[in-house]
């Protein structure tokens, strides 16, 4: 019997194909580039709001006047001046040499012939003639044989010289096909006064036939001479000014009618078919060259799927505004905060990655307007906006990143402006007033995208970790009120972490917010820590593998109320990450003492390792601060001893290899620990007993009645 196998169902389908664009690399990268490009080459063929729809040829059906004023390069009127220019330049000619040599030579092989022919005594008159007459460089007839065989030595002599003189002063002067026949008729007429007709007609008829053009034709040289007259006519301006007639009514639309309509953004000609497949090779490209680079430089942002759909949806937009503004709308495309999205993904993603999604943006912008300016206004100012963002730790930020982008947006234009020098003063206040209004939507829309998107896109921002660092957050005051020993211990691990952070360049809030939070857990079963007890210990009275799971389980109820809470991805990792696989040592070192068979990966922490440097900070910072907080006396040399100690047992274990802390940040990491923890434990000064104010006991009230 023949077992057939059921058809996957599409949500198996769509399993499978999330977990191939998850796992396999070039999956990924395909899926990227496929979406974006498609999502870019979509937005790209959408038409602008169209104003009119003239062309070339056609009747107008109504006036069309400039609303505003516009300068702009005529490509027909430029393009008219060139094959003007183009047509002037005469044909062009090369000498060829073979020609003169070839010729001059043959017409010597022929005089020396005859002359040998005459010469030879063993002939009759009439065999000379013949031999005169089979001479292989030149054709020669009977009669001409004939006179050149009956010419006196002198007369030949004459000939001779005279024929081939002449023949290479015609070549030495160059002849064109057309000055061939000419030529001939002038050297019949330059031959010596003196001579006979016999003579004459002897020379006439040898040299003639030897006279060929020695000056070609040469495409080459001609095309080379009329593209550099086109190059040296410079592109033709064309003014318009506000209120003028462009098109009037019953009028036919020229093609300098329709190129003032583009200018002014009042044309709107779909594209073509060769357009629309350039559009769309141009945006799988670019989406190909924006995903290699995020894989090589940004594996962060790789790596993360919310960020990459964050990465596309930025480029379709500004691409879809740029269709939108260019070029229906000239004055309009000064005004649009393109640097905002590069602010918002420095932010979100990571400059790196804006950086090439803003590259790719603009990229994009100089294809679909073909104007430089606009491809320098997109990207320039957004550098500038990005550099004054950095973290966005205070709104501060966004106000400087909106005056750089507008300083930024005001210096593209400034610097494009002194090149084409305009003379229109209206048009040049009016993209002023756009470069500013551009940088300070930048900086509104940067902060207000910022805080939308990182709440859609679950990415966890600075005012995010802010406000989980109010200690008036809902879970920092349970823990205070139900775990007060594991709040101040989490106060002061917070404490360690940031400075850590701050030593090595890490991500100091992120640290201090995570180990806010490391220990939730601990508010299920408050009295299993012993930062919590103020009586008994139940452990005392425990198995130690029981104790060691309790204690683990801290770990699993914290992730529970993390997300409960909604806490950020970054922070949910401080949970399990700052005990990672480590051993419960005390309880593994109680069931050895109690002579238990003892398997030390039940007394391990599940994991797994911190992954990011803050979640590593966090495991030494909690680590360190619980260890310290046991010696009986600190001092320099007792609490060196212990963050040595501590550190060095965790790189041992294994429990940093998966973040990326190096040899160097280790060792600065415990120097900062141990420079905070002499601050909080320094010795006091013991102050005198009668210096103390006694207080008197409070007595009952009396009584009464």
């Amino acid at each position: 019997m023949i077992a057939f196998r059921r058809p996957a169902s599409p949500r198996t389908i769509v399993r499978r194909i999330r977990t191939a664009v998850r796992e396999e690399p070039r999956a990924r990268a395909a899926t990227f580039v496929v979406l974006v490009g498609l999502a870019t080459a979509l937005a790209m063929l959408l038409s602008p709001p169209a104003t009119v729809a003239y062309q070339v040829g056609i009747v107008a059906d109504r006036s069309v006047k400039a609303q505003r004023s516009a300068s702009f390069i005529s490509d027909t009127l430029t393009e008219a001046e060139r094959e003007k220019a183009a047509a002037g330049i005469p044909q062009q000619y090369k000498r060829d040499p073979a020609v003169a040599v070839g010729e001059t030579g043959k017409l010597a092989a022929t005089l020396n012939a005859i002359t040998r022919a005459r010469t030879d005594t063993g002939l009759t008159r009439d065999q000379r003639v013949v031999a005169a007459t089979r001479v292989q460089s030149s054709e020669v007839s009977g009669p001409i044989a004939a006179d050149t065989i009956d010419m006196s030595q002198t007369e030949w002599d004459a000939v001779a010289k005279e024929a081939d003189r002449t023949l290479q002063n015609l070549y030495a002067q160059g002849l064109r096909e057309e000055q061939v026949a000419p030529a001939l008729a002038e050297m019949t007429k330059a031959l010596p006064a003196t001579w006979t007709e016999r003579q004459k007609r002897v020379t006439n008829a040898l040299v003639s036939q030897h006279v060929k053009a020695n000056d070609l034709n040469d495409p080459a040289a001609t095309v080379a001479q009329q593209a550099a007259a086109r190059s040296a006519v410079a592109p033709i301006q064309v003014q318009v000014t506000a209120g003028e007639i462009v098109i009037r009514e019953g009028s036919v639309v020229t093609p300098q009618d329709v190129e003032r309509l583009r200018a002014l953004g009042l044309a709107d000609q779909g594209p073509d078919r060769a357009v629309v497949f350039g559009l769309i090779g141009w945006a799988f490209l670019v989406a190909g060259v924006l995903g290699l680079f995020i894989e090589r430089y940004a594996e962060e942002a790789w790596a993360d799927d919310r960020r990459l759909v964050l990465v596309g949806l930025s480029v379709v937009v500004l691409v879809a505004v740029a269709r939108v503004l260019v070029p229906a709308h000239t004055l309009a495309v000064y005004f649009a905060p393109y640097a905002a999205v590069a602010m918002m993904l420095t932010i979100l993603v990571g400059g790196r990655t804006a950086l090439a999604t803003q590259i790719a943006a603009a990229l994009h912008f100089g294809i679909l307007s073909s104007r430089v300016d606009l491809v320098a206004y997109v990207l320039v100012p957004a550098l500038l906006g990005m550099a004054a963002i950095r973290r966005a730790t205070t709104a501060r930020e966004f106000v400087a990143g909106a005056f750089n982008v507008a300083g930024g947006n005001l210096g593209v234009i400034g610097a494009f402006l002194l090149v084409s020098r305009p003379t229109d003063v209206i048009g040049l206040l009016q993209l002023g007033v756009g470069a500013v209004t551009s940088g300070a939507l930048s900086g509104l829309v940067a902060f207000g995208a910022t805080v939308l998107l990182g709440h859609l896109f679950r990415i966890t921002t600075v005012f995010e970790l802010r406000e989980l660092a109010d200690p008036n957050h809902p879970l920092l005051r349970q823990m205070l009120l139900r775990t007060p020993g594991t709040y101040h211990h989490s106060l002061l691990v917070a404490n360690l972490a940031e400075r850590a952070a701050e030593v090595i360049g890490a991500d100091a809030l992120t640290a201090r917010v995570g180990a806010y939070y490391h220990d939730i857990g601990k508010m299920r079963n408050p009295l299993a820590f012993i930062e919590n007890q103020t009586g008994a210990n139940p452990h005392d009275e425990l198995d130690p593998l029981v104790s060691a799971q309790i204690v683990s389980s801290h770990i699993r109820d914290g992730l529970v109320l993390a997300e409960r809470y909604h806490l950020p991805e970054r922070i949910r990792e401080m949970i399990p990450g700052h005990h990672g696989t480590s051993l419960a040592k005390y309880f593994w070192q109680i069931a050895k003492e109690r002579g238990q068979a003892v398997d030390e990966s039940a007394f391990r922490h599940p994991g797994p390792k911190p992954r990011s440097r803050e979640a590593g900070i966090v495991m030494l910072a909690d680590g360190t601060e619980a260890s310290v907080r046991s010696l009986v006396a600190k001092n320099a040399e007792t609490i060196r001893a212990m963050v040595d100690k501590i550190v060095e047992e965790r790189v041992a274990d294994g429990q940093l290899d998966e973040c990326d802390l190096t040899l160097r940040d280790i060792h600065d990491i415990k120097d900062a620990f141990c420079e905070l923890l002499l601050g909080v434990y320094h010795e006091r000064i013991p102050y005198p007993e009668d210096r103390i104010a006694r207080i008197d006991p409070a007595r009952p009230p009396a009584a009464s009645g």
